[in-house]
């Protein structure tokens, strides 16, 4: 489970902002809040299921999540070759001081066996500058990996340290890529190769991307044509969100039901197999003068509409991860979404019964309705507003004194009492 996450001179994260799941004192909303137990020595930590981002257009919260989704591809899939640029570089660039300084990423969770880690990544447009993993089997912090950089800039090698438990071990790695990498690919570690599993798995999803939506559909189809339980909760989900429908129903396509050019490439014939290997189709109900037929009148799925295309593979990747007890970033959480359904997908979360795996779930929004003080604690709320400098400052409602559990939350933002909201003049200005 994520507990903290730190960026620095990230795109507009000019200073270093901390994002914080560790729930607070107040015992509001409890729901809202699972324990965590912690190896031994390490006692528990009470953390949040579910944290909401509010602000502007061009405010920044969009660059947290891009700043976890491009680290964590970093380290996962998307390595540079040696002597290439580091591709996830993207410093504050209006300020002289930092257009060339380290991008400083952090971030703190607790991993398989109750494992508090904490990883570090500093880089610039060309190096790794620090890398360290530190992790707690004791109650005690304990280092299980840094790295030593060369002197001469232009080195293609760096050094990894183990820590003293592996013997002090040295890894050589690329000056460009991530130590960690190694031990997901590399060199098996029992302890370290689960840090990179956990981080690798960190999943964000853009909802306004049709592309990834596409994708997400793709994988959901397939995941539901093995995984019947699967199939039955999407089936529950569209019947409970009113979309009409009364199922769905998936069926594998056989190969020789395509017909294919003769001169078709291979590659790009079986491109295309792949990507139409489930045909999906939604049953309705057939009604003749208002008689009831049948319930099961067949509908491609690609005809509903885009409410329920977004429902079932956002929704479905949602139940995946409540079922794994995964964590999972959302940008734009309303898309295409009325704001009920927005929020019954916060609530799945929300529910111990449902989230029994203690599933985390962040995401921005600009729906206003979803700011309910009915449904959120004042440290699930977070908002980001850009200075004059153009640069953000991530804060949530923890920091106002003056805000309680049972403030309107709503309506004070809108009337601008906690700021993240668009500054608009005049709109006679416009015209003069």
């Amino acid at each position: 489970m994520i507990l903290n996450i730190s960026i620095k001179n990230y795109r507009s994260f000019k200073e270093e902002a901390t994002f914080s799941l560790v729930a607070e004192s107040s015992k509001s909303k409890e729901q809202n809040v699972f324990v965590q137990a912690l190896s031994k020595g390490e006692g528990e930590l009470r953390l949040l299921n579910t944290a909401i981002l509010y602000g502007a257009n061009a405010s920044g919260k969009s660059n947290l999540l891009k700043a976890v989704f491009e680290i964590t591809r970093f380290i996962g899939k998307a390595k540079p070759k040696a002597g290439e640029e580091i591709p996830v570089y993207d410093p504050f660039v209006f300020a002289v001081e930092t257009k060339e300084q380290p991008v400083e990423f952090v971030i703190e969770f607790v991993g398989k066996d109750n494992i508090k880690y904490k990883y570090q990544l500093n880089f610039d447009r060309n190096n790794v500058l620090k890398e360290e993993l530190i992790y707690w089997p004791k109650g005690k912090p304990a280092i299980l990996f840094t790295r030593s950089i060369s002197e001469d800039k232009q080195s293609l090698k760096h050094i990894g340290q183990l820590g003293s438990s592996s013997k002090s071990k040295e890894i050589d790695v690329f000056h460009n890529q991530a130590l960690l990498s190694k031990f997901g690919e590399d060199i098996p570690h029992e302890i370290i190769s689960e840090a990179y599993i956990y981080i690798s798995k960190i999943e964000v999803i853009n909802a306004c991307n049709s592309r990834k939506l596409s994708f997400l559909s793709n994988e959901i189809i397939q995941k539901m044509s093995e995984d019947t339980t699967l199939l039955q909760r999407m089936n529950e989900l569209l019947r409970f969100v009113d979309t009409g429908l009364n199922g769905i129903n998936i069926k594998e396509i056989n190969g020789d039901e395509f017909s294919f050019p003769k001169d078709i490439p291979e590659t790009i014939k079986n491109k295309i197999l792949r990507e139409n290997k489930y045909f999906m189709s939604a049953n309705h109900s057939l009604y003749d003068n208002a008689k009831l037929v049948k319930e099961d009148e067949s509908l491609a799925f690609e005809e509903e509409s885009r409410g329920t295309i977004t429902i079932f593979a956002l929704g479905g990747r949602l139940l995946q991860a409540i079922e794994n007890g995964e964590v999972i970033f959302v940008d734009e959480l309303e898309t295409h979404l009325h704001p009920y359904l927005s929020k019954l997908l916060v609530s799945l979360f929300q529910n111990p019964r449902i989230n029994k795996k203690n599933a985390q779930l962040i995401f921005t929004t600009h729906d206003v309705t979803l700011l309910d003080k009915t449904q959120f604690r004042k440290d699930q709320v977070w908002f980001t507003e850009k200075d004059i400098y153009g640069a953000t400052n991530l804060y949530s409602l923890q920091d106002f004194s003056d805000v309680r559990e049972d403030t309107p939350f709503d309506k004070w933002y809108l009337a601008g009492k906690f700021g993240g909201i668009p500054n608009i003049k005049s709109l006679e200005s416009l015209f003069i």
